[in-house]
């Protein structure tokens, strides 16, 4: 017990040769000596940590190459057209047409002699062989050239200039002609730029194809400001300070940390696919403006043969703009479908349950029948167009204070507004079921009528037998049917246009 006690006893008051301080003494005279011994020891002075003339003159050697390269070099990490020359290098030819065929303004001109359809098939055909061409190998490639861009451009933009002011106060950036006076200084006051320079300076390796960069460097700035030979004589010079690794040594002598490593700074960007995604993006965006823009004329167009040229007033009781203003007052999105269900409505009310009318109850009251089955679905698909506006107007009047949609509504705006949003989707719902539903009864009412149409101008009627006995006075029969056909059809692809516009998510 004696003896355990004298022991723990001396190891407070000695210092083990394995202790944390003996170890780190005896590492920092490791490094010491390696200063001594290094072939670049005349750069430090050890007992006064200063860097010498030496030392200053390698900085002035590396700034004096690189100076003109910082320059043309600036900024070069967010350059956008950098990104696009990296990538565009790797193009071949048909690969660089392929791209000019998706620009917008390509896009644009090949429009004014395509349909829509053409338009779309040709752009999607070129986004997916463009898309092909983007392989890993490729990308890999790419990407690759263009961080070693950002490696040389983060070591010629290296302020040089901070670290030889310490040298030479009275430098200044035309010392890259004349030769400054450098003297030593203390390495405290640049320890930390000289990090920072390792950082930098550690990811350039020789073997690298640094021809194939600065081809591309010099695509980016039309003189990047340094030969290959400056470049690669610059190399050299920095491959023997890593051998002699003379500035981790001098940044763990002055820190008196031996054990201080640098993290070389290593760009990992990744351009090539967003390069990719971005040119693909804009020709889908130009050809949705396309094809939107020539939808809104073509609808205003078609609107205008049914409607005439002014404005349809507003028949809505409910499902109104003056409603949706409320509603987005208080933060909803409002109701969506406030124009097509006032079209629909007018349509209906002004000319389907008159002119259609008049000449269906016509035909099927006066007409004679070949085929009875076939005057019943004439029937059928009228009354399902009535009915299905029955529903149509119910649902607008359901949207009053004292209607079930729009007590609901009301309520949530007035107490819980959290559940607004819930009512107001169930109501928007409700209006595209019920414009999906009479689209489709106008359709089929439109093909029954091109079929009577079509009829009535045989010579060999196959549905009615006596369409001389239905002519009325005033505009022949034929003419009427055209006139009625046409109105019809025109609305009908006005309804499929406003159903085109609904985004896929809320199609059902």
């Amino acid at each position: 017990m004696a003896i355990a006690f004298f022991e723990a006893l001396r190891s407070l008051l000695i210092p083990s040769f394995d202790s944390p301080d003996m170890n780190q003494r005896r590492l920092l005279t490791m490094v010491t000596r390696d200063l001594s011994r290094s072939r670049h020891h005349k750069w430090y002075r050890v007992r006064k940590q200063e860097l010498t003339i030496e030392a200053g003159n390698f900085f002035y050697d590396l700034y004096r190459l690189s100076a003109h390269a910082g320059i043309s070099m600036q900024n070069a990490a967010e350059s956008k057209q950098l990104k696009e020359i990296a990538v565009e290098f790797h193009m071949d030819k048909s690969l660089l047409e392929l791209k000019e065929h998706l620009s917008p303004q390509a896009i644009t001109e090949a429009a004014a002699n395509l349909t829509n359809e053409y338009l779309s098939v040709r752009v999607e055909r070129d986004i997916t062989q463009f898309n092909t061409a983007f392989d890993t190998a490729f990308i890999e490639n790419a990407d690759r050239y263009y961080n070693l861009l950002l490696m040389f451009s983060q070591f010629v933009t290296f302020d040089f200039l901070t670290v030889l002011k310490q040298f030479d106060p009275f430098i200044s950036d035309q010392e890259s002609i004349f030769q400054p006076r450098v003297k030593q200084t203390s390495a405290k006051k640049v320890i930390e730029l000289i990090k920072d320079f390792l950082e930098i300076s550690y990811p350039l390796e020789e073997n690298q194809d640094w021809a194939t960069m600065l081809n591309l460097a010099n695509q980016y700035k039309e003189n990047v400001g340094i030969t290959l030979d400056e470049w690669k004589m610059l190399l050299v010079q920095l491959s023997l300070i890593q051998t002699t690794s003379i500035l981790v040594l001098i940044v763990r002598h002055v820190d008196q940390d031996p054990l201080w490593k640098s993290i070389p700074r290593i760009q990992r960007e990744h351009i090539t696919d967003l390069y990719r995604t971005t040119v693909v993006d804009a020709a889908k965006a130009c050809l949705d403006s396309i094809i939107q823009e020539r939808e809104q004329k073509q609808l205003a167009q078609l609107l205008a043969a049914v409607f005439g040229p002014n404005e349809v007033e507003n028949r809505m009781h409910y499902y109104t703009l003056e409603e949706d203003d409320v509603l987005r007052k208080n933060g909803l999105e409002g109701y969506t479908y406030i124009h097509e269900l006032n079209y629909l409505k007018a349509f209906i009310l002004d000319f389907y349950k008159k002119d259609i009318k008049e000449l269906f109850d016509m035909c099927v009251l006066r007409g004679q029948w070949l085929k009875t089955d076939m005057n019943r679905q004439f029937t059928d698909s009228f009354h399902e167009v009535l009915t299905g506006f029955e529903e149509f107007l119910d649902f607008d009047n359901s949207l009053s204070v004292e209607g079930s949609l729009g007590a609901k509504l009301h309520s949530s705006l007035a107490k819980t507004k959290s559940q607004a949003p819930i009512v107001l989707s169930t109501i928007n719902n409700k209006a595209q079921e019920l414009l999906k539903s009479l689209t489709k009864s106008l359709a089929e009412i439109e093909i029954l009528l091109k079929s009577l149409f079509d009829d009535q101008s045989s010579r060999t009627s196959q549905l009615i037998r006596n369409w001389d006995a239905l002519e009325t006075v005033g505009t022949p029969l034929r003419q009427r049917f055209a006139d009625i056909y046409q109105k019809l059809s025109n609305f009908v692809e006005v309804l499929h246009l406003f159903l085109h516009r609904i985004p896929e998510q809320l199609k059902g």
